[in-house]
């Protein structure tokens, strides 16, 4: 049941919504994008350091480890269908994870680094809803990096072997 505090602060925020719209309209704020299949930046800058590599990569096992035991650690009391839909889910994050690039616009997160919401502007809600969908998104990029460098790996060898 909505008590009449519960109420009294969600009149609170459709006001202060409003006023976000409305004094953005007069001075927007930069907003960062949602790129879909982005060209990757580091063919154009200067190359990562080894050391980054080897930790992302090193991340990058553990969580498609920890991402297959969530799909395969029921198999014998599940059965066939939960198990392939959670591999369809899990499939589905990496795929969506590797060709989605969010970049939020760092200068523009409201007050305190981000931690207060600026009450005037509404492009600092989305540059923080850009900032949770970079983190939420990064396990799964990290998971494609490792597949797609496995991918590429095992391609190499199997040619090496046996051309």
């Amino acid at each position: 049941m909505f008590t009449k505090a519960s109420l009294g602060n969600t009149n609170q925020k459709c006001y202060m919504s409003l006023i976000e719209w409305l004094f953005e309209s007069a001075n927007p704020g930069p907003v960062g994008k949602l790129e879909v299949n982005q060209e990757d930046p580091d063919d154009r800058g200067k190359r990562p350091k080894k050391w980054l590599i080897y930790s992302a990569t090193l991340i990058g096992l553990l969580l498609a480890g920890i991402g297959f035991y969530w799909v395969f650690h029921n198999r014998s009391h599940d059965g066939a269908g939960p198990v392939i839909v959670r591999l369809c889910c899990f499939a589905a994050y990496v795929v969506t994870s590797h060709f989605f690039n969010s970049t939020p616009e760092s200068t523009n997160m409201g007050w305190a680094g981000g931690l207060i919401d600026n009450p005037f502007r509404i492009s600092d809600d989305f540059n923080r809803l850009l900032l949770l969908l970079q983190v939420l998104l990064l396990p799964g990029k990290l998971i494609a990096f490792i597949l797609l460098a496995g991918w590429l790996l095992g391609r190499r060898l199997f040619k090496a072997l046996y051309n």
